[in-house]
């Protein structure tokens, strides 16, 4: 087989190779336009709006303790030179604005003057920018407490058959915060509240303080920091008859004893009903009865929910033990009380504050009633749910007792707990 013939590159032939000819034509006459439109473009102007920043970083305003108080919104329009092809690109994250904040050293209003420049790098240049100052109060921060008067646009707001309860604030006062010489000015914060008639239910508002001068009129530069919402209670009239709860009782407690309130009925105002004629005025400890009569006091205003609407402002109850009930004193010890068990610790009971406790029993079974019949225990749990309390405390013992069905123990009794983590 013969071999094949090489092919040499010759450019003498690409030279007359009209393909050729035309492909680098075409490319060379792109780069000299490309280079032309480049290097001749035309200029022309294009215009911004363009945020101004506030900083006060390493000013003598900032360690005089002076703050900017005014609108945060401040722009200035800038318009800026470049060539043609760069404009569509350009917006206002190519250019910095800002305060000369450095020209404020005292406080009060001042026209303080913008600077504009474009950010390092841009092929452009500022050719002028409007406006060139902005005029704003200057001065030290400062903040007060102030209540929340409210102040509602219509009262008569519930239907019939129910009234208006006191309205409840998620906060009791809030905090106004803004230049020292305007804030001095507060006299009153105020929210209005407007509701739709004829309510049967509870409202929920958002409120809006407003910060008020002793004219009633509104003070500018400052704000009220807080987000307050209020608890409008609608209420259902109702005629209830009084009665308490008894804890720490014998089972059969309401047979052993009188009970008589100093009001058979009171009219009220309840946010809920579950149709019981009976209203709960609050609880009562077998532990705060002795033999005789027994007083005890219960203000309206304590009862969650409830608004008393006869005038009624507290409630007498009187729990009389009848005669043929006696006393009886028993020794306790320590070692028979238990505490209750929590993960992660241990108790243990160290002393008692008394070692002897009244029981009250019926005559009939006064004398049955002995040490070995109470069942004694102490909650080592904080009443307010935060963390146990670790060393030695004093912790009440709660009483019951078995196997007697008229009996029960008279007066508050504590032990000294000691407790440790496990």
């Amino acid at each position: 087989m013969a071999a094949k013939k090489s092919r040499k590159f010759s450019i003498r032939k690409l030279v007359y190779n009209d393909k050729y000819l035309i492909a680098m034509s075409i490319l060379a006459a792109i780069i000299i336009w490309v280079v032309t439109s480049i290097s001749f473009s035309p200029e022309t102007t294009k215009k911004i709006v363009v945020p101004v920043a506030v900083d006060f970083t390493d000013t003598l305003a900032q360690q005089l303790g002076i703050e900017y108080y005014g609108s945060t919104d401040i722009t200035v329009e800038v318009t800026v030179s470049c060539k043609k092809y760069l404009a569509k690109d350009i917006d206002e994250n190519d250019v910095t604005a800002y305060l000369q904040t450095g020209t404020v050293t005292s406080t009060g209003f001042h026209s303080v003057p913008i600077s504009v420049a474009p950010n390092e790098g841009q092929d452009f240049s500022i050719v002028s920018y409007y406006p060139t100052s902005a005029e704003g109060y200057y001065d030290i921060y400062d903040e007060q407490s102030f209540p929340i008067d409210i102040d509602f646009t219509n009262t008569n707001f519930t239907a019939d058959g129910y009234v208006a309860g006191q309205t409840v604030l998620s906060e009791e006062s809030v905090t106004v915060e803004g230049p020292k010489a305007y804030v001095s000015r507060v006299k009153t914060v105020s929210a209005s509240i407007t509701l739709d008639n004829n309510l049967t239910e509870s409202q929920f508002i958002e409120l809006e303080p407003v910060a008020l001068d002793e004219s009633g009129n509104k003070v500018d530069y400052v704000k009220v920091r807080e987000q307050i919402t209020a608890n409008v209670p609608v209420l259902k009239v109702q005629n209830l008859e009084p009665t308490v709860n008894f804890i720490n009782a014998p089972a059969n407690a309401l047979d052993l004893i009188d009970v008589k309130y100093s009001v058979k009925k009171v009219e009220v105002g309840v946010v809920e009903t579950d149709g019981s004629e009976k209203l709960v005025i609050g609880e009562i400890d077998f532990s705060q009865i002795g033999t005789g009569k027994n007083e005890f006091t219960f203000d309206i205003k304590d009862i969650g929910g409830v608004t008393a609407l006869d005038g009624t402002t507290e409630i007498k109850v009187t729990v009389t033990v009848p005669d043929d009930f006696e006393t009886k004193t028993l020794v306790i010890s320590r070692n028979n009380i238990t505490c209750t068990a929590v993960t992660g610790y241990k108790s243990r009971v160290v002393s008692l504050h008394k070692a002897q406790v009244t029981v009250i029993a019926s005559s009939d079974e006064i004398d049955s009633v002995t040490a070995d019949n109470l069942v004694m225990t102490c909650d080592i749990n904080s009443a307010d749910g935060s963390d146990i309390k670790t060393g030695t405390s004093a912790y009440p013992i709660i009483f019951s007792v078995k196997n007697a069905k008229t009996a029960w123990v008279s007066g508050v009794y504590n032990a000294n707990i000691e407790i440790t983590k496990e």
